[in-house]
């Protein structure tokens, strides 16, 4: 009994000391970071602009 439950206890650590860092590194590799040279979103309207639309001509 002590002998199953050791080597199911080396195989589970074994494949999770695999595939933690192999996802964490894959998440990584995913992420996308912004460029720096990215203009800037306006989040909210021109504070001239009551209705926050465009004025039409």
């Amino acid at each position: 009994m002590k002998r199953a439950h050791r080597t199911a206890h080396a195989r589970i650590w074994t494949i999770l000391g695999i595939l933690l860092p192999l996802a964490f590194f894959t998440v990584l590799t995913l992420r996308q970071t912004p460029p720096a040279d990215r203009p800037a979103i306006l989040v909210e309207a021109p504070a001239g602009d009551p209705n926050g639309a465009e004025a039409s001509q």
